[in-house]
C-alpha cells in the first residue's frame, strides 16, 4: 500500500498518550535492541505521525534526555538520541514483563508475603513502599502485611531496600485461617482493572476485521499499534495479575489481551515498514536496522536463565517511578 494512504483510525481517547510516552513506545517496539542513536530529525518525523508539532517533539526529546530515558550524542551538525545501554538480562526481563510472558504459570497454593512496620513520622516512605508493592502485584491483607500469589520475594526485598525499611520480612508460604477467595477479596480490588479491560476490548475489537483484511496502510498501522500499546499499558495498570485459579469466571482480561495480541502482532510488519520509511528519509543505512517484536516472539525469549544485575539501572528506576505515579493517578 502507498505510504500516503489517508488514515482511518478508531476514535482517540479523551486524553491521548503524551509525546514522551509515544516516543518511548516507538523506540521500544522498533529499536529496542539497538545501540545506534537516531538523528533527532527522524524522531521529530516519527512524532509528527501523531499530530505532534516539531516544537512539541523537541521539548519531549529534551525532557526524555533530562530524565535519562534517552541519551544525546552529536557528530558534526547532527544531533542523535538513543536508548541507554542495558545488560541483556535486563532487556529480556523487561520485555517478558511488558508482554506478560509468564502469567500463564499455574499457582502452587503459596503466597509471597511482605510484613513491615514504618513509623508514623516516616509516612512518606510508607506510602512509597505501598505504591511500590502495588506495582509488583501485592495487595494489603492487613495494614502491615501485603501478599501476592506470585513468586515475588526478590522484588519485595528490593522494594524494602529502595525505601530503607529495616523492620521488614519477606516469606513464601501457604496461609492458614483464610481461604484463597477470602484473601483475594480482602487484599485486591478487581473492579477497576475489570472495567479497564472491558473498555479496552470495546474500543479495539471493532478494528480487528479491518486489520485482518489488510486495510490499514503502514502510516495508520504505526499510529494504531503505538496507541494500542499505550492504551493496553493503561488498561492493565491496576491489575495485580492473579493466577487463573484465583480469578472470577468472567474475568475480562483474556478477551482484552486476545484483542491486543491479535492487533499488535498483525500490525508489526506494516508499522515497522512505516518506521523504516521515516528513518530512511534521514539515514537509509540506519533504517535497515529497525526491527519489531510480537507477543509470540517475546514468549520465545529465554526465561531468565541469566541472572539480572542486583542493582536497577537509572533507566529502570525512572520507568518504575513513572508507573508508580500512574498508579497514584489511576
Amino acid at each position: 500500500m502507498a505510504e500516503d494512504t489517508a488514515p482511518r483510525t478508531p476514535p482517540r481517547p479523551r486524553l491521548g498518550p503524551e509525546p514522551q510516552r509515544l516516543l518511548i513506545i516507538v523506540l521500544g517496539d522498533y529499536w529496542y535492541w539497538r545501540a545506534e542513536p537516531i538523528p533527532s530529525q527522524a524522531l521529530i518525523a516519527v512524532l509528527g505521525e501523531f499530530a505532534i508539532t516539531p516544537a512539541s517533539a523537541r521539548v519531549a526529546i529534551r525532557r526524555l534526555t533530562r530524565r535519562g530515558l534517552v541519551q544525546r550524542t552529536k557528530v558534526g551538525r547532527t544531533t542523535s538520541y538513543g536508548i541507554p545501554p542495558r545488560p541483556s538480562p535486563v532487556i529480556v526481563a523487561r520485555l517478558r514483563a511488558l508482554f506478560d510472558a509468564d502469567q500463564d504459570e499455574p499457582w502452587d497454593g503459596r503466597w509471597t508475603g511482605v510484613a513491615f512496620s514504618v513509623p508514623e513520622k516516616e509516612r512518606e516512605s510508607r506510602r512509597n513502599l505501598r505504591d511500590d508493592l502495588r506495582l509488583q502485584g501485592f495487595g494489603p491483607l492487613f495494614d502491615g502485611l501485603w501478599v501476592s500469589p506470585r513468586e515475588r520475594r526478590a522484588q519485595a526485598r528490593a522494594a524494602l531496600e529502595r525505601h530503607a525499611v529495616d523492620a521488614g520480612s519477606v516469606f513464601r508460604a501457604e496461609l492458614d485461617g483464610l481461604s484463597p477467595e477470602a484473601i483475594v477479596a480482602r487484599a485486591f480490588d478487581l473492579s477497576d482493572p475489570a472495567q479497564r479491560y472491558r473498555s479496552f476490548a470495546d474500543r479495539y475489537e471493532p478494528l480487528r476485521a479491518r486489520v485482518h483484511a489488510g486495510e490499514l496502510a503502514p502510516r495508520e498501522a504505526l499510529r494504531v499499534r503505538t496507541e494500542l500499546t499505550a492504551e493496553w499499558r493503561r488498561a492493565e495498570l491496576t491489575d495485580p495479575r492473579l493466577p487463573a485459579e484465583l480469578l472470577p469466571p468472567d474475568w475480562p482480561r483474556a478477551r482484552a489481551r486476545e484483542c491486543c495480541t491479535d492487533i499488535y502482532d498483525q500490525l508489526g510488519e506494516p508499522a515497522a515498514r512505516r518506521f523504516r520509511h521515516l528513518l530512511a528519509q534521514v539515514d537509509p543505512a540506519l533504517a535497515e536496522l529497525a526491527s519489531f517484536h510480537t507477543f509470540e516472539s517475546v514468549r520465545r525469549l529465554p526465561d531468565g536463565a541469566v541472572e539480572r544485575p542486583a542493582q536497577e539501572s537509572e533507566f529502570e528506576r525512572v520507568t518504575r517511578e513513572d508507573r508508580v505515579r500512574s498508579i497514584r493517578q489511576a
